[in-house]
């Protein structure tokens, strides 16, 4: 009861005072290599190397989180790298879903990303909702900053089942050149510093007392690296403009009529591009 108490006092003061804060925040993710991804092509060493490599360029990237008082905006750091073969060896480009521009408003408790379905942009408008953090007493340096353990519990989602049970009546039909694991709930974990008192962090993930520098999904890890304070120039953030409108549900529903419309014969869309 103490320390819920202790903590109770604590955000209100944190998030008090956070009109003193702005600035930014850079962050590299990093996949968690994992020997369950499962492809039926051992034998075929240019195909899983030129595979593994896209993968890496398509999740280790750098990010910069900008925030003030009570937004924040969080966008990848632009890279005009262009994919390349050599000896007329494949190469894949593979991008992910949701890795567009994502804005949030706590004071209107608003969030909009940017997400695009092969090149038609769209904004996804959705109510910003809290997460259910369990705070520890763990703690931990990160840089300079003394950080504290959360963690939260993500429970698989309706889609996310419903993904798994088309996947596996496909497979009874032909096996799929990408192998699906069982969807189960997700635990992630971050470490946030009260020294910087502001509610934000990296990706989607907010709701802490104090800035997040590190979170973890089981799938990725996102590290800050740098941070900019500034208690005198207001930061300027930029909400996202650019596509067409839609909520949750309405994104979802397109970006499947699509997905359907393309799958091959394995269930799946691979691109491939060669020089």
């Amino acid at each position: 009861m103490k320390k819920t108490l202790i903590r109770t006092l604590l955000f209100v003061a944190i998030t008090a005072n956070a009109q003193e804060f702005q600035g930014k925040a850079e962050y590299f993710s990093k996949l968690i290599i994992s020997n369950e991804i499962d492809l039926q092509l051992d034998e075929d060493e240019n195909f899983k190397k030129s595979y593994e490599e896209a993968i890496k360029k398509a999740t280790e990237k750098m990010f910069t989180l900008t925030f003030n008082q009570k937004e924040a905006l969080y966008e990848e750091q632009q890279n005009l790298e262009k994919p390349s073969s050599a000896n007329g060896e494949p190469v894949f480009m593979i991008s992910f879903s949701g890795q567009g521009k994502k804005y949030m408003n706590i004071k209107e408790k608003t969030k909009i990303s940017e997400d695009e379905i092969f090149g038609k942009e769209f904004l996804i408008v959705e109510k910003l909702e809290s997460f259910d953090w369990k705070l520890t007493d763990e703690s931990k340096k990160i840089g300079d900053y003394t950080c504290l353990k959360a963690v939260l519990t993500i429970p698989i989602t309706e889609k996310q089942k419903l993904e798994y049970e088309e996947f596996l009546k496909s497979e009874e039909k032909k096996p799929a050149l990408f192998k699906m694991n069982k969807p189960e709930d997700k635990k992630v974990i971050a470490w946030y510093t009260p020294e910087i008192p502001v509610s934000f962090g990296p990706s989607n993930y907010w709701g802490l007392p104090g800035l997040i520098l590190e979170i973890s999904d089981g799938e990725n890890i996102l590290l800050c690296s740098k941070v900019t304070l500034s208690n005198k120039e207001k930061t300027k953030i930029k909400v996202p403009n650019v596509g067409k409108k839609v909520n949750r549900q309405e994104f979802e529903a397109i970006e499947k009529k699509k997905m359907d419309s393309m799958k091959n014969d394995d269930n799946v869309i691979i691109f491939e591009t060669q020089k």
